[in-house]
């Protein structure tokens, strides 16, 4: 078993001489032998500050090549790194720490974040920063030491605390996930069983998704160290700077979410053969755009794969071909899935052809411990030693799932069972619709009927172009959207994840404006 700073080790060990990280703020450039020496510089420097074993320290940090570093320092500590997406609010950061008993905290050097970590710590832990002003433990660039004093390389035990990542908090303020060191070489290894990412220096990674996010991390930062490559940093996403540092660095693996791909083909001078040294290009997080997959099945060199997963599971299914496909997926080499019937328990399996819960086997290394700072840790989502992913998927007889969207998600109108994705499918095909979300708005007749949020992004982006547009597809007339809520934008996340919840909130708001006057209506 290796922990996430042996990984890199093991690789500076290999290699010593083959460049592992390139900083894009800065002109570093370091080998994994200059890298692994520049954590233990800095894994020094904390713990003369008294950062030790099993201590949980929050980072709410950028994607910076200093996050990046520390991250491995705290390991090579054998403390545990609380991984915050920096994107939240100050009280939201300083709540969190609070709540996942954290004893120190590295942050950006911003007034009110810093005012609200220093809050929700211990008196007198240790608070640093990166840029802006100085916390009261100073800069994180000057926290570092001789190494000479370090202990040796940790060596925990199978279920010692590794890692604490965040749930989206798509639906509330997100809970920890608890990550056991046994879960590290496994969340990095399925990216060749499933992916097909192979081994060797010639792997060179764009970082381009948030380190606080188990993509990010596992499978873009960790992934790229522990196999050899060199991982390029980009401290804060950017389309045009994306498109350029792929044709310029001859990047060959991206693995992030939908959103940043289409930025990148939506960007000013990109083309498709600036992206021609693509070797593996992998997606996951939420649902992508038809007519996105299907300009890079057709103009990116590389495989392009569907990975499904969670914080919880890391990867559970995946699809391996590379042709235009739908959402169906297949169990992945560490993976046992079942489809269950809804609120049934694990044996309650559904037939071929009938939808169900996604649930996901906990026992496979992959899987987490639980959650911290609730007062259930298995957060009512652990039952007989599955995990309730709350996913709906329909089994095909030959074992795959297709997924169909979340249960709580789920428009019931006139009796039938209604998945928002088939609607923004269709939709969000219109030449004239940027992005779309529907949801259900209560109804006294139907129970609730389908409204549509929609981002334009032409002049034929009206009620009654889109209703005829529904009616021209294949959707069913009883799932149409029965009227339109023109935005600037959909409400997200911090990651970018979908906020159903407030676009609901949003539509129910305009309906009661005016009595669904604020609603457009086909006619």
């Amino acid at each position: 078993m290796q922990t996430a700073f042996d990984l890199v080790w093991l690789s500076a060990e290999r290699d010593p001489g083959h460049v592992a990280i390139v900083d894009d703020l800065t002109p570093r450039r370091l080998t994994y032998e200059r890298l692994v020496d520049e954590v233990e510089a800095v894994a020094a420097g904390l713990g003369a500050r008294g950062v030790g074993a099993g201590m949980r320290v929050a980072t709410a940090l950028p994607g910076l090549f200093d996050h990046a570093v520390v991250l491995l320092a705290l390991q090579r500590l054998a403390a545990v790194p609380v991984l915050l997406n920096f994107r939240l609010g100050p009280s939201e950061i300083g709540a969190l720490m609070s709540r996942i008993d954290c004893r120190a905290a590295i942050v950006r050097g911003d007034a009110a974040v810093l005012a609200a970590a220093s809050a929700a710590l211990p008196a007198g832990a240790p608070v640093w920063t990166v840029g802006g002003s100085a916390g009261p433990s100073g800069e994180l660039a000057a926290c570092r030491a001789s190494p000479d004093g370090l202990p040796p390389r940790p060596r925990p035990g199978r279920e010692d605390p590794a890692f604490v990542f965040l749930t989206s908090g798509t639906t509330g303020l997100p809970k920890g996930v608890l990550l056991a060191q046994r879960t590290t070489e496994h969340r990095v290894l399925w990216l060749s069983t499933q992916a097909g990412l192979r081994h060797g220096a010639h792997n060179r990674t764009l970082g381009f998704m948030p380190l606080s996010h188990a993509i990010g991390f596992y499978g873009v930062f960790l992934a790229t160290l522990a196999f050899g490559g060199t991982y390029y940093v980009m401290s804060a996403f950017d389309p045009a700077r994306a498109v350029d540092t792929v044709e310029r660095a001859r990047i060959t693996y991206l693995f992030g979410i939908p959103t940043l791909f289409h930025a990148m083909v939506d960007a000013p001078e990109y083309g498709p053969e600036r992206m021609g040294s693509l070797e593996l290009v992998l997606y996951g997080g939420a649902a992508i755009d038809p007519r996105l997959i299907a300009h890079m099945d057709r103009y990116w060199p590389a495989a392009i794969r569907h990975i499904y997963g969670t914080t919880e599971t890391m990867c559970s299914l995946y699809n391996p071909d590379p042709a235009p496909r739908p959402a169906t997926l297949r169990p992945g080499f560490y993976s046992r899935v079942r489809a269950v019937g809804f609120g049934g328990g694990p044996d309650a399996a559904v037939a071929p052809g009938e939808e169900g819960e996604l649930i996901v086997d906990i026992d496979a290394d992959t899987s987490f411990t639980g959650y911290l700072g609730v007062p259930d840790p298995s957060g009512g989502k652990i039952r007989d030693g599955w995990y309730y992913t709350g996913d709906v998927v329909r089994l095909e007889p030959n074992g795959n799932v297709t997924l169909r969207g979340r249960i709580d998600d789920v428009i019931r109108s006139g009796g039938e069972t209604i998945h928002p994705e088939e609607i923004e499918t269709v939709l969000d095909r219109h030449r004239d619709v940027a992005a779309s979300a529907a949801v259900g708005l209560d109804d006294p007749r139907w129970g609730q009927i389908v409204i549509a949020c929609v981002v334009c992004a032409g002049a034929g982006c009206d009620a009654a172009t889109l209703d005829a547009w529904c009616r021209d597809s294949a959707l069913a007339s009883f799932k149409r959207p029965r009227a339109y809520l023109f935005v600037e934008a959909l409400p997200r996340n911090a990651a970018g994840k979908l906020l159903r919840r407030e676009a609901r909130a949003l539509v129910a708001a305009e309906a009661r404006k005016a009595r669904a006057g604020g609603l457009a209506r086909p006619g």
